[in-house]
């Protein structure tokens, strides 16, 4: 058992020495696991009718327990349960598991009931409602309205769900994970998984965290355990349901879930080294390579065949990944040469032949030769048999070679089956007790070890950064604040140190004069703060290069809008000096997500900004480093560094706007800000309009 300098809230959740089990004839297969995992504290049931349940005798009431219960599984209708865990709560109950259901997933009259049930929980530590439980492998004890298997496991992953049919998925696969704690966290009234995800990196058995969830309450607290993670240099590994509209919808009748866009989450996960994962399949993966210990340094991998159709097939996949397949050099080859049968051929992948089937002495000496170039992943591939089709011994010899070869070298070293379904449970087994990892299906795999890679590169990059700054972001909602015109956001942004052309606003007939005191030529901008894109309504003119054309842009505006936008008022306008030609234009905003928290868009601008699609979104903080990273994903950058003989733009002056834009955003008086188009010169970058939305409550100050 784990023990801790001071005590954790959550510690009688996970680690009670008296639990108690409220409900009846519902809590057989609870009570059934739980004794079966065999805890070894106190276990008491409360039911006012039964004398006994599964074994264990009953008490009438909670009132009757002869001590407080550390740990409550409550599993009664949802009115009694808020009654029982008041009661609990008076007794001294320190946790308890709501598995009662009809709550905040129901809607606002759930939702009403929930709060209720957080009233009455009080200060326990209380997962639910509508939570199926949790079960500890490393310290046996369930508190589980399932069966997950009765084993006991000194190392290996936890898996953390906000629903409990991922749970049963992770056990029902036959994928040899080691599981050390499983939670089903449910609607995440209280506790949820971010929170439990926190405490169970803290166990030094707990090699890495899963973490399933469709929406998430405390994203602060995400934040916390991702720094977590980086400093013990253990993987949160996730699966984010309720990506699309419809998954979102679905999420939120299932267990009352705000679900971000995907994009956002994506985001989020990148800023914060935690690894994000498509399906399931890939998810246990991934786990699995982690805990496995053979985590990659590097790209470079050696593959090892008996068949040389396998061994294309996975160059072909590890290429698309973005790994290399060094081929060995000439006095490698040389070696190999005498090594191999002479009907093989010296190259990687490495396709022995069937003349070395089986033939374990010459194939560890073909590997520990090829091993010599120096390779930071050595990836055998081999389906087997169904039993009893062959001999597995022979099977078996080819990864002991590898085995061996590896040994003391400090590669990541791993077996890998492309058929999920074509590696038995015996010679995963071998294979792990060999010191590989035994992966099964080969999309599955490239994706692990894609996983691992940059998850290693990922860490450093956030290490050196410094974490302490995941946490240190401003995540308040917006508080329903007023747009301002152009001018006004302008003026902010002036302040800020964002470079924004010379500008003048004045009433329509002023325009004329004030153009001949900023120089020409000018643009002709409509001011009202309800003008988002100006162009469709005709409330831009550009390039105006005397009085005369000034005053019959004012006069032609003044008609259209009349016509396009009839609710808008033309009563004041915006003149500034036309900014210089421009080598690329960008567009930049930062907005608040609901579930995520503040989002920064980098993307190619312009009026066809949307058109093409050319975006990154990046989550705080925003850091220089960060908008960079963001910048390089864009195709527009190609512009930037001098498309096909093309003028370079004047990057670090692009960088230094953003940069001021993403300070000028975090300093809490910003709702919304989006700069498009930014013309980025030969030198210098100007931002040419701008909608800012100001939180009213901090906009004075």
């Amino acid at each position: 058992m784990i023990h801790r300098p001071d005590p954790h809230k959550l510690d009688p959740l996970f680690k009670p020495g008296r639990v108690v089990f409220v409900g009846g004839r519902n809590l057989a297969p609870a009570l059934k696991y739980h004794s079966d995992l065999g805890f070894a504290g106190d276990t008491w049931v409360v039911h006012p009718r039964y004398d006994v349940l599964e074994g264990y005798s009953c008490f009438s009431t909670i009132e009757d327990l002869p001590e407080s219960p550390d740990l409550a599984f409550v599993a009664i209708n949802r009115e009694a349960a808020i009654e029982a865990l008041a009661v609990l709560r008076r007794k001294g109950c320190r946790a308890v598991v709501c598995n009662a259901a009809g709550f905040a997933e129901t809607g606002e009259a759930g939702h009403q009931l929930q709060q209720r049930l957080i009233a009455a929980a009080g200060d326990m530590a209380m997962l639910g409602p509508n939570a199926i439980g949790l079960v500890n492998y490393a310290d046996p004890m369930a508190a589980m309205m399932d069966r997950f298997g009765v084993h006991r496991t000194e190392r290996g992953v936890a898996i953390v769900s906000q629903g409990g049919g991922f749970l049963c998925d992770a056990v029902f696969s036959d994928r040899g994970l080691a599981i050390t704690h499983m939670v089903g966290c449910g609607n995440q009234a209280a506790i949820g998984v971010a929170a439990c995800v926190d405490y169970l990196l803290d166990d030094p058995r707990v090699s890495a965290v899963g973490l399933s969830f469709e929406g998430l309450h405390d994203i602060l607290g995400l934040r916390r355990a991702a720094v977590k993670s980086l400093k013990l240099g253990k993987p949160i590994v996730a699966l984010k349901f309720g990506k699309t509209a419809a998954g979102a919808q679905a999420a939120v009748s299932h267990t009352a879930s705000m679900a971000g866009a995907a994009a956002s989450w994506e985001a989020l996960f990148d800023r914060l080294g935690i690894v994000s994962t498509a399906s399931e399949s890939e998810f246990f993966e991934t786990l699995k390579l982690v805990d496995s210990g053979q985590m990659p340094h590097g790209r470079r991998v050696l593959v090892t065949a008996v068949s040389g159709v396998m061994g294309v097939m996975l160059a072909d996949h590890l290429t698309a990944a973005g790994f290399d397949l060094p081929q060995p050099g000439g006095e490698c080859a040389g070696r190999l040469r005498e090594l191999l049968p002479d009907i093989a051929t010296p190259c990687n992948p490495q396709d022995v032949t069937m003349a070395a089937w089986n033939d374990k002495d010459r194939q560890e000496a073909v590997y520990s030769a090829l091993l010599d170039e120096g390779y930071d992943v050595a990836l055998m591939v081999q389906n087997y048999p169904r039993e009893g089709m062959w001999d597995m011994t022979e099977y078996e010899a080819q990864v002991a070679a590898l085995g061996a070869a590896c040994m003391g070298r400090g590669i990541a070293s791993l077996q890998l089956a492309p058929m999920v379904d074509c590696f038995p449970l015996a010679a995963r087994k071998h294979t792990q007790d060999l010191g590989l990892a035994a992966m099964q299906g080969l999309e599955e795999c490239i994706k692990a070890l894609s996983h691992a890679v940059r998850w290693r590169e990922r860490r450093e990059e956030l290490c050196a950064e410094g974490v302490g700054k995941l946490v240190q972001v401003n995540s308040l909602p917006p508080s329903g604040g007023q747009r301002c015109d152009e001018a006004v956001a302008k003026s902010f942004l002036r302040q800020a140190g964002v470079p924004v052309p010379v500008f003048a606003a004045c009433d329509p007939e002023q325009a004329a004069d004030k153009a001949v005191e900023l120089g020409f030529p000018v643009a002709l901008k409509a001011l009202d703060a309800r003008l988002l894109h100006k162009t469709e309504v005709g409330a831009v003119r550009i390039g105006l290069k005397t009085r005369r054309e000034v005053a019959g842009a004012v006069a032609r505006m003044r008609e259209d809008m009349a016509r396009l936008a009839p609710g808008i008022a033309f009563g004041r306008v915006l003149v500034e000096t036309m900014a210089p030609d421009a080598v690329a234009e960008i567009m930049a905003s930062v907005t608040f997500d609901p579930a995520t928290g503040p989002m920064m868009t980098i993307a190619g601008g312009g009026v066809e900004a949307e058109l093409w699609n050319d975006s990154a979104l990046l989550a705080a903080p925003f850091t220089r480093h960060e908008i960079e990273r963001a910048l390089n994903r864009l195709k527009t950058n190609k512009k930037l560094a001098g498309w096909r003989s093309a003028p370079a733009g004047d990057r670090a002056a692009l960088l230094d706007m953003l940069e001021a834009l993403a300070g000028f955003a975090a300093g809490g008086k910003v709702e919304e800000i989006e700069i498009n188009p930014i013309l980025v010169g030969r030198k210098g970058a100007l931002a040419v309009d701008a909608v800012l939305k100001l939180n009213p409550t901090k906009a004075s100050r």
